[in-house]
């Protein structure tokens, strides 16, 4: 419940960030992930709150699935 809220405030901060502000924070962001994903199991488990969240976001704006693309690091060496 506390990650649900955090996610609401988090959405509603994010609007009085500038573009170049949200572009770098979405670069760290990202780049966390894939060390995160270096330590943990291949499939990460989603709560049924996870799920609901995406699914609510999903029904807003379809073009929030293109942001949770997650690229493999393997994927990025090759592209270099």
């Amino acid at each position: 419940m506390i990650d649900a809220l955090r996610l609401i405030a988090w959405i509603l901060a994010s609007s009085f960030k500038s573009r170049a502000r949200l572009g770098a924070e979405i670069l760290i962001l990202r780049h966390q992930l894939i060390i995160l994903r270096r330590k943990a199991p291949p499939r990460p488990r989603l709560s049924i709150l996870d799920r609901l969240i995406f699914v609510s976001l999903y029904r807003v704006r379809p073009s929030f699935v293109s942001a949770v693309t997650l690229v493999r690091p393997e994927t990025v060496v090759r592209w270099h």
